[in-house]
């Protein structure tokens, strides 16, 4: 797949996210996705568990984004990186919103053109704000 088309489909991908279009964010992974969580080594795998994440978690999620800034996305033949930022309010709401530096690599699958899910380089406390109960769900990585 060319750079262009990569970066592209990440860009449809976090783009529906944006807009909590959970059918077009669903229709840009493959049907078996995996999502990797460095450094804590571990996974949410396979349609089930994302699909409920997307559909049950994420807006829950996206409400406590207070803020969100793209520091740099770059793009290859078979992924994208984009590093970013964001803010995540706290349960009480009173105190200041957590800071959280992320990057994340999307690969692309060579035979459907789909992204195989997302490796995420981040905090603990990012991973358990993003998947709330879904966390416990969380398997360890394997190869």
């Amino acid at each position: 797949m060319n750079p262009q088309a990569v970066l592209d489909l990440c860009h449809e991908h976090a783009g529906a996210e944006a807009e909590g279009d959970i059918d077009r964010v669903l229709a840009t992974l493959v049907p078996t996705p995996r999502f990797d969580f460095f450094p804590l080594a571990k996974s949410m795998v396979g349609w089930a568990t994302v699909e409920q994440f997307y559909r049950s978690q994420y807006a829950e999620f996206a409400k406590r984004v207070v803020g969100y800034e793209l520091l740099g996305e770059w793009t290859n033949e078979q992924a994208a990186i984009q590093e970013y930022v964001v803010a995540v309010g706290q349960d009480g709401g009173d105190e200041r919103p957590a800071s959280y530096h992320v990057m994340s690599l999307m690969p692309v699958d060579e035979e459907t053109g789909l992204l195989t899910g997302e490796r995420l380089y981040c905090d603990d406390g990012f991973v358990r704000a993003l998947l709330g109960p879904i966390y416990d769900r969380l398997v360890p990585v394997s190869s």
